[in-house]
C-alpha cells in the first residue's frame, strides 16, 4: 500500500493485473503451438482435469494422455507467462534485480545440498574410524599401517553410500533448504552492508553462511561423531587440535 499509494491494494492485485494484461500474448503463443485458434487462456489444464476418471478402487487417477496433457499445457502458459513478464513488465532494473534474486536462491540450494552432503561424508568418516578403531583397539592414527587401514575402509564406505545415496541427499535438501535460506537471510538481513551495498552482502552471506554451517559445524559434528566412535570402540578420542589439523589436511 505504501509502495502503490493505494490503501484499496490486497496482496496479489499486482500479479493479478499483470496475469490480466498478457494472457492474450499466451494464448497467441499458445494456440499457434497446439493448432487450435479457439483456445482461451486455461483451457488445456481445465479439460485436462476435467478428463479425470474414478478407478475402481474409489482412487482419482490420470490416463498417460491426461497427464501429457498437463505437462504440455503448464509447460507452454508458464513458459510465456515468464517471458512476457521478463519482457514485457520488467525494466532493466527489475531484470537484474529478478536475476540476483535467481543466482542467490540457486546458491543457497547448492549450499544447501553441500551442506547435508558434507555431514553424510562425517557419518561416512566415524563409521569407517569405528570400524578400524574396533578391529585394532587403536584409533587410526596410531599408526601409518592403521591410517592405511582407515582409508582403504572410508574408500569401500564413500563407494556404498555415495552414488546410491544420492537421492536421499536431495530429498533431505528439499526441506533443509528453507531453513538453509533463513540463515542466510538473517546473515544478510543484520549486515553493515545491506542498505548501501545489497549485492555485495548477498555475496558476503552466502561466504558467511557456508563458513560458519557447512565447515565450522560440520566439522565439529564429524568430530563429535568420531569421538563417540572412539568411546563405543574403546579407544582414546583424537584431541581437537589433531582432528582439525587432519582434516585441514
Amino acid at each position: 500500500k505504501k509502495v502503490t499509494k493505494n490503501e484499496e491494494y490486497h496482496f496479489g492485485d499486482l500479479t493479478r493485473g499483470a496475469v490480466g494484461a498478457t494472457t492474450s500474448g499466451v494464448e497467441n503463443v499458445v494456440r499457434s503451438v497446439i493448432k487450435n485458434e479457439d483456445y482461451r487462456f486455461g483451457d488445456l489444464t481445465k479439460g485436462a482435469v476435467s478428463t479425470v476418471r474414478s478407478s475402481t478402487e474409489g482412487f482419482l487417477t490420470y490416463s498417460e494422455k491426461t497427464l501429457s496433457l498437463l505437462r504440455g499445457a503448464n509447460v507452454h502458459e508458464a513458459v510465456e507467462l515468464l517471458n512476457l513478464f521478463w519482457n514485457k513488465n520488467m525494466n532493466h532494473e527489475e531484470r537484474v534485480e529478478a536475476f540476483a534474486v535467481v543466482v542467490y536462491l540457486g546458491a543457497i540450494m547448492v549450499l544447501s545440498y553441500s551442506f547435508i552432503a558434507n555431514l553424510m561424508q562425517g557419518m561416512v568418516f566415524a563409521a569407517a574410524w569405528y570400524k578400524v578403531a574396533a578391529a585394532s583397539g587403536q584409533a587410526p592414527l596410531a599408526s601409518p599401517q592403521l591410517w592405511s587401514t582407515f582409508l582403504e575402509a572410508k574408500s569401500t564406505l564413500d563407494y556404498v553410500f555415495g552414488g546410491p545415496f544420492l537421492p536421499v541427499r536431495v530429498a533431505a535438501t528439499i526441506p533443509w533448504f528453507f531453513k538453509y535460506r533463513g540463515l542466510v537471510v538473517r546473515t544478510a538481513y543484520f549486515s553493515p552492508l545491506r542498505e548501501k551495498f545489497p549485492i555485495l552482502n548477498r555475496v558476503v552471506s552466502l561466504l558467511t553462511s557456508w563458513v560458519f554451517a557447512n565447515l565450522a559445524f560440520v566439522g565439529w559434528a564429524t568430530y563429535q561423531m568420531v569421538k563417540l566412535a572412539s568411546i563405543r570402540a574403546g579407544v582414546v578420542p583424537p584431541a581437537m587440535q589433531d582432528f582439525t589439523s587432519l582434516l585441514i589436511g
